[in-house]
């Protein structure tokens, strides 16, 4: 079916690296999720492994910026990767950047002036719900910062994050979603594995949903294809319903 919103897939699901999961991809999904998961290993990217041909090809991209980020090492420390991995990925034209949230005080409103003065608008900054940081302790400074969001529907559940929706202004920022079935020992599961509950909050997040993208952030093929299909079961159904 034809969704109101991009599907996007990740670029890690078949076993190879992400120049052949993007040609794989390109094909089937219309936006492509670059994983730069791990900093130092995405920094040290070449050519080789991000050529300039996947500009070519006929998709949108946005990039996952890495897990590994250690913010007690202070803004200019952090921001000297970030500042790297957004220019590798620059002839991409991301039009969005994931980030999970500082685990520092204070980092986000001193990151977003630097991302000005580089030219980056902070609304393309969309900053994640993950275990232990949920966005309610920072929504303030997000708002006055700038930045959009990215809700993770398995971190909602999983984690007992489902307060988040009662945040002001919520869904004006919400520019992403993450869509799995759920989180069992950080391990994605496909949407088949989703319960009753699950879909219910599924189905309230599209319903309130403006944004551009859907990520079906699963990292095997079957569970990615197999989501797929029934995302667009389940958004018929209730668009039916409605």
């Amino acid at each position: 079916m034809k969704f109101p919103y991009s599907v996007a897939a990740p670029s890690f699901v078949i076993p190879a690296g992400a120049a052949e999961n993007a040609v794989y991809l390109a094909g089937r999904f219309p936006e492509i999720d670059l994983l730069f998961f791990e900093a130092e290993a995405c920094l040290a990217y070449t050519d080789v492994d991000l050529p300039p041909s996947l500009a070519e090809l006929p998709v949108s991209w946005h990039v996952h910026l890495p897990l590994d980020l250690d913010w007690s090492t202070g803004l200019d420390t952090i921001w000297h990767t970030l500042d790297r991995l957004i220019d590798k990925a620059a002839f991409l034209s991301p039009h969005a950047y994931v980030l999970h949230p500082p685990t520092e005080l204070d980092m986000l409103i001193p990151l977003a002036a630097r991302l000005r003065d580089k030219g980056v608008d902070p609304a393309n900054f969309l900053i994640e719900n993950i275990q232990g940081y949920s966005l309610i302790p920072i929504w303030d400074e997000i708002r006055e910062a700038g930045y959009s969001a990215c809700l993770d529907i398995g971190h909602l559940l999983a984690y007992e994050q489902e307060k988040i929706l009662d945040l002001p202004d919520l869904w004006r920022h919400v520019q992403m979603l993450h869509v799995y079935g759920m989180e069992t020992r950080q391990r994605h599961q496909p949407l088949s594995n989703m319960d009753k509950s699950g879909r219910d909050l599924l189905r309230t997040l599209l319903n309130n949903f403006t944004g551009p993208t859907v990520t079906l952030e699963l990292f095997n093929e079957q569970g990615l294809f197999h989501s797929l299909d029934l995302l667009g079961q389940w958004t018929s159904c209730w668009s039916n319903e409605s």
